[in-house]
């Protein structure tokens, strides 16, 4: 073999692996590179923080007189700090308020924004509404609106609440 078809040979199979990669990339896209994009790990900690805050909110707004232990259980599960202490003090009277007036409560989670992030923090706010029925609405449903900030806080590989307030 003389050293042109040696060169050529070699730039051959240089191309072949080239465009091999290419098909793998353009079919996975960014899943092909090894590790994610600072971009990438952004969005994913948005995502975290977003599926948290909707979940605790979810949760915060589920009433039913008749299941208040494991609805206020799901509460605690995604608090922390200062409303986790509040909430935690405030059980036996919720509980006995949801049972006298035979209260069920079911929310929705309308837009949630980010507002301040960094790695260990995050306010967020969120508009939510939820259909409300008990002794008070004469057992009609009502739609309710809420909006609310909270502030959350990164526990481990958690996101959690610890602070929830009405704005308005």
């Amino acid at each position: 073999m003389n050293r042109t078809s040696v060169t050529n040979t070699v730039l051959a199979v240089i191309l072949v692996v080239l465009i091999g990669w290419l098909v793998v990339f353009a079919v996975q896209g960014s899943g092909a590179a090894p590790g994610s994009t600072p971009a990438e790990r952004k969005a994913q900690e948005y995502a975290d923080i977003t599926t948290a805050a909707r979940a605790e909110t979810l949760a915060f707004l589920a009433i039913d007189h008749t299941k208040m232990g494991p609805l206020t259980a799901r509460v605690l599960d995604g608090a922390t700090g200062t409303f986790k202490k509040q909430y935690q003090s405030s059980l036996k009277s919720l509980k006995e308020a949801a049972t006298s007036q035979e209260s069920i409560s079911k929310g929705h989670v309308d837009q949630i924004g980010l507002s301040e992030v960094d790695s260990d923090s995050a306010s967020v706010f969120v508009a939510a509404g939820s259909k409300v029925q008990n002794k008070g609405t004469k057992g009609k449903v009502q739609d309710r609106s809420w909006r609310i900030k909270l502030t959350m806080a990164k526990e481990g590989s958690r996101w959690l609440v610890s602070q929830l307030e009405f704005v308005g």
